[in-house]
């Protein structure tokens, strides 16, 4: 997968950016406020429909202008020849409901029709609640690459979103307990069903991590443990209904796939609660590349890694070791740095620009 063109307009404080990047490392640099780290925060955009830095998308637009455009060429193959080659087009305004997308011209209502065409990984210095976050930051994480994996996963995923919403509207409005029966019961069997394919995952995910992090942090031993969100798959549907008391007080259902987590331990520890700043950034490190690893093996594709500050709490060697690692399994690589210099040796697969009066030039 290759961002062959990218054009953003109007977004942070970019005015107009247009430029052609290289098929390997790019290195965006210039001084603080100059705006490297909005362009990987656009790329990001482009593939997700959200900002990895902030929520409200008021903030993204830039001041004084009613909208912001992202427009992207992209090799899906990552072959160069142009056949697998998509326009992909973003822009939202300031109200609520100005998202619109077009995939080669034409407009799309699904985000999911939007995700499929761009793949990316980010590394930035609030990544590390990845470990340190909620559940939800974890599920997110495993979801991604299962729903490039598996058809089935996201309706599977999209079923279970609507049942879950229906059980919790009867919860809020009282509705006697025989109206729950069917529910529990669809929500159980789903529940069964992505947390099976969840296992999975996480058991092929974890063959290639564990890897990976004992380049990054050999003096540990970590483990990696998917928590379903409920305990016996044989009597969920029964735990359900037992529950139902507690979850008209709570006001949600407090057990299901909805509740999963991915439990990361380190010398049998919580890991976020062992390892130091700089430690935590090297284990999302090997999580990110460990699951763009899978994501070749099971889709074909790379993924386009995005990093933000690559010297924050990184020594030289993690440094090298990352970057040696993204030029062996040939990702597409964008780094926003102050300094225009990479450590990596080989200058030929280096791209450099330098951010100037909202202008990218290469040097």
């Amino acid at each position: 997968m290759l961002l062959e063109r990218l054009l953003i307009h109007n977004f942070r404080n970019l005015e107009q950016l247009d430029f052609r990047p290289g098929s390997a490392f790019n290195l965006i640099s210039g001084p603080n406020g100059s705006g490297k780290t909005s362009v990987l925060e656009a790329i990001s955009y482009l593939a997700l429909a959200r900002s990895f830095r902030s929520a409200n998308a008021q903030y993204l637009i830039r001041r004084g202008q009613p909208s912001f455009e992202i427009f992207a060429r992209v090799d899906e193959q990552g072959q160069g020849s142009g056949a697998f080659s998509h326009s992909i087009g973003v822009s939202r305004g300031r109200s609520q409901h100005s998202v619109r997308i077009r995939i080669d011209g034409s407009p799309i209502s699904r985000l999911t029709d939007l995700v499929s065409h761009l793949c990316v990984q980010v590394i930035h210095p609030q990544g590390i609640e990845l470990i340190t976050g909620g559940p939800e930051l974890r599920r997110r994480f495993i979801d991604w690459g299962l729903y490039y994996a598996e058809p089935e996963f996201k309706h599977l995923y999209a079923q279970y979103h609507k049942a879950l919403k229906q059980r919790n509207a009867l919860l809020r409005s009282g509705a006697e307990a025989a109206l729950f029966v069917p529910w529990d019961a669809l929500l159980s069997e789903l529940s069964v069903r992505i947390s099976a394919l969840r296992s999975q995952y996480v058991a092929a995910f974890e063959d290639i991590l564990l890897t990976i992090v004992n380049k990054f942090l050999c003096q540990f031993r970590f483990s990696f443990e998917l928590y379903q969100g409920f305990e016996n798959a044989v009597s969920l549907a029964a735990d359900l209904g037992s529950n139902l008391e507690k979850d008209r007080v709570l006001g949600y259902t407090s057990m299901g796939c909805h509740r999963a987590d991915l439990k990361i331990k380190c010398d049998a520890l919580a890991a976020g609660s062992t390892l130091s700043r700089g430690q935590l950034k090297l284990l999302v490190c090997a999580m990110r590349m460990a699951q763009s690893l899978l994501f070749k093996e099971q889709t074909k594709r790379n993924c386009i890694f995005l990093i933000d500050d690559l010297n924050s709490e990184l020594d030289r060697r993690s440094q090298e070791i990352l970057l040696t690692h993204l030029e062996q399994c040939h990702n597409q690589v964008f780094i926003a740095n102050i300094e225009p210099a990479l450590l990596f040796g080989d200058l030929s697969k280096q791209k450099i620009f330098e951010l100037q009066d909202g202008h990218l030039a290469p040097s």
